[in-house]
């Protein structure tokens, strides 16, 4: 099959994410709400720390772009990077921001309240002078997550990069990681909402789509980026800014990838699974997505490949530990294939 991007092998990464790194705390009572849970797994986390994680396990070289305190949960999170063989060169570390933290409880299938404690928190602190131009020319990608959008500083860091990306020939994915909550549109303590609608929001995504070469999201994120909340008319509004191709992700039914036509996007087989925690599995999506993407593969390729991961990861406790190892995701395709051929 014709591969979906030509890439560049001369360059030494094949990928920089940029983004929201922090530490996860996953309670381990399952099914007890919140309030009631007595113990804790802490996990590094966070959208692009994840991504860096599933990246690097993926077999792609991964570089780490954010900050994290010099606190002990700072040192925790870089200590888990370069444990995963994630490059920490643009880690920057601040004494004035603490790490950020999130605390979630787990009651499957459908149950995941969370908390997220990132007033003003470190990953939230890049400036301008942290984008390195010559750093950026080395990676074939540069993904980002639309939390960078939330704050005038880091917006302005965020589209700077970008930038930067563009003028070295590195592609820009935008993965819309949509977050009420860090927008300040629900209580502090709402983490769990997925959707709110807020046109300020979607303008400041919609002045960053035609920059991107890939867009990513759930049908949530896809309506915050088209400003309706309707799939094909919020499709339709992307697609008027931008000509990237459009990846929708849609948990249990796999994936949707929008090329030329809207009406018929490529699609790969989805892998039914029991269900443990569903948070991280867009991160394992987008993962194993970009393992195809970056090594020459198909969209067809790309997207078994993210529905794999996906799957995977929702099967597992936490995030970041839960992303599989590229041999570990040829064999549960390879496996899932026999199970249904027999």
């Amino acid at each position: 099959m014709k591969p979906a991007w030509q890439v560049d092998s001369s360059r030494e990464f094949d990928v920089i994410c940029m983004g929201r790194v922090a530490v996860d705390l996953y309670a381990e009572q399952i099914g007890s709400p919140l309030e009631d849970a007595q113990t804790f797994r802490k996990y590094l986390g966070g959208c692009a720390g994840n991504i860096a994680v599933g990246s690097a396990r993926a077999g792609l070289r991964t570089a780490m772009f954010s900050c994290v305190g010099t606190d002990a949960m700072g040192q925790f999170l870089k200590q888990e990077l370069q444990r995963e063989g994630v490059d920490i060169t643009l880690l920057t570390e601040t004494h004035e921001h603490l790490t950020g933290l999130v605390l979630l409880g787990v009651s499957p299938p459908d149950r995941f309240p969370l908390i997220f404690y990132r007033e003003n928190c470190a990953d939230m602190q890049l400036k301008k002078n942290d984008v390195k131009n010559a750093f950026i020319a080395q990676a074939r990608a540069l993904l980002i997550t639309g939390t960078g959008l939330s704050t005038d500083s880091m917006r302005a860091t965020t589209h700077h990069a970008v930038d930067t990306a563009r003028s070295v020939q590195t592609r820009v994915i935008l993965d819309l990681d949509y977050r009420p909550v860090l927008w300040g549109l629900t209580p502090q303590g709402d983490g769990e909402t997925r959707y709110k609608i807020s046109q300020s929001v979607s303008r400041e995504y919609q002045a960053l789509l035609p920059k991107c070469d890939l867009i990513v999201g759930t049908e949530e994120e896809i309506f915050i980026a088209g400003g309706v909340t309707s799939l094909i008319p919020a499709l339709r509004a992307v697609r008027s800014l931008s000509d990237a191709p459009i990846v929708l992700k849609q948990g249990a039914q796999g994936c949707s990838v929008y090329l030329d036509n809207l009406d018929h996007p490529v699609r790969a087989r989805a892998f039914p699974v029991s269900i443990l925690n569903v948070l991280g599995a867009g991160d394992g999506f987008i993962s194993g997505f970009m393992r195809g993407l970056l090594r020459g593969a198909s969209w067809e390729t790309c997207a078994l490949y993210g529905n794999a991961c996906g799957a995977i990861v929702v099967t597992r406790h936490g995030c970041a530990p839960a992303m599989p190892a590229f041999r570990e995701m040829q064999s549960f395709i390879h496996d899932h294939t026999e199970q249904e051929a027999g």
